[in-house]
């Protein structure tokens, strides 16, 4: 996605790219692409970030606890915190995605068979 760099506020580049924002982000919020974004990178004078550790990390949900834990083992049905997600996730469907997602046992297509009278071929008169 190619896009016009002229209209990037410089400052604020620069303080994206010293939060150590991700790439993708940057280049989504100045519609620039990736290739643009390195070009701008090095006509700006910006630092290279090869230190890993200082990037930017989504937040992650906690490591179930042992009750947790020993309810999902002891059944095959969902963990609760995952079923309570689940459950969350499906109260956002529509009627028509909900009939869409639900399961129903396959019905079993069958093709009658119907006797055919085949005729003899002619013998072509030559």
């Amino acid at each position: 996605m190619r896009g016009d760099t002229t209209a990037i506020n410089v400052a604020t580049l620069r303080l994206q790219w010293a939060s150590h924002s991700s790439m993708a982000s940057i280049c989504s919020f100045w519609t620039v692409s990736r290739d643009q974004l390195i070009r701008l990178r090095d006509v700006h004078q910006l630092p290279k970030r090869h230190n890993r550790s200082l990037r930017r990390k989504p937040e992650r949900e906690p490591e179930p606890g042992r009750a947790e834990r020993l309810a999902s083992e002891e059944t095959l049905d969902l963990a609760p915190r995952i079923a309570k997600r689940a459950a969350a996730v499906r109260a956002t469907w529509s009627e028509s995605l909900r009939q869409n997602r639900h399961y129903s046992n396959p019905q079993i297509f069958t093709v009658p068979l119907v006797p055919l009278e085949i005729e003899p071929e002619e013998e072509p008169e030559w």
